[in-house]
């Protein structure tokens, strides 16, 4: 089983389509993610876990429940496999305007409605508690203004 560090950065959707060649790989590599400090049922919390031989599939050692690494994520009870979720995530994250779901879908290969389901979690996503914690890392900005009105903009020049 192939795992990505979970520091790597993909500056191009080539480089991103080469480290994730099929779902499992992007499997691996969400797991190298969310479980960089060790693995977790995400039921009740407990770090025994027992791994099944399809490299997919995981049961708690205390509560017995049965799951995989999308559950507890806005992946969960989504048909759409990680690959594509990992390509939805790089391409609404790398377009200074965002994109549609009409251009999702044809980028992505589904169904407009399934595009637009996955920006609706996307955006639900970046309102949660753990998404705005405080950055500890370099920002870089480009051509945006950052606390200011749209129409106080003439004053700044």
């Amino acid at each position: 089983m192939e795992t990505i560090a979970p520091e790597k950065r993909f500056n191009s959707l080539i480089q991103l389509l080469n480290a994730l060649p099929d779902e499992q790989a992007a499997i691996n590599h969400f797991t190298a993610i969310r479980w960089k400090h060790g693995a977790f049922c995400p039921h009740c919390g407990f770090t025994k876990v027992y791994h099944f031989s399809d490299h997919r599939t995981h049961k708690c050692g205390d509560c017995r429940k049965r799951y995989s690494i999308k559950v507890g994520t806005i992946f969960e009870d989504s048909k759409v496999g990680l690959r594509e979720w990992m390509l939805a995530v790089w391409l609404t994250t790398s377009h200074i305007g965002g994109v549609t779901s009409t251009q999702l879908a044809k980028d992505i290969g589904v169904t407009q409605k399934t595009a637009w389901f996955m920006l609706h979690r996307l955006r639900c996503a970046t309102q949660t508690k753990s998404f705005n914690r405080p950055l500890n890392v370099e920002i870089e900005a480009d051509d945006d203004s950052i606390g200011v009105e749209k129409n106080n903009k003439d004053l700044i020049a």
